[in-house]
């Protein structure tokens, strides 16, 4: 277990600092977005807004806390909604077109979330209180 953690911590986190940067400087070919598709539009609101910097900022910084390793559930914590995201415009937006990476990268990330399980338990509590000083 302690080999595919590894493994899937750094493909993970290669993949996103890859692709996180490539968001922040573009080297890798985009296919073109059909004109006057529904990703098309997205994309012309995400670009000029400067969202999609953000969201690479975000790709970028939790690969490489996965990298790391020992900061591998900040890094999770980070990725976990840029998946979503990135899930909800496949299906919603492409139908379905496009979603294998975002889908092999969700079954990494959902593999590494239960391999970190102990740093997220906690979170899963119905006796929430502050933390008293």
């Amino acid at each position: 277990m302690k080999i595919a953690t590894t493994v899937s911590r750094f493909i993970l986190g290669l993949g996103f600092v890859v692709f996180g940067a490539n968001l922040l400087h573009p080297f890798l070919p985009q296919p073109p977005i059909p004109a006057g598709s529904l990703p098309a539009q997205f994309m012309a609101v995400m670009w000029p807004t400067h969202w999609m910097t953000l969201v690479g900022i975000f790709e970028f910084l939790g690969g490489a806390f996965l990298l790391f390793g020992g900061t591998a559930p900040i890094g999770l914590s980070l990725l976990g909604p840029v998946l979503v995201n990135i899930l909800t415009f496949h299906i919603l937006l492409m139908g379905g077109a496009g979603i294998a990476p975002g889908a092999v990268f969700s079954v990494l990330e959902l593999f590494l979330l239960y391999s970190y399980r102990g740093y997220f338990a906690p979170i899963f509590t119905l006796s929430a209180a502050p933390t008293s000083e």
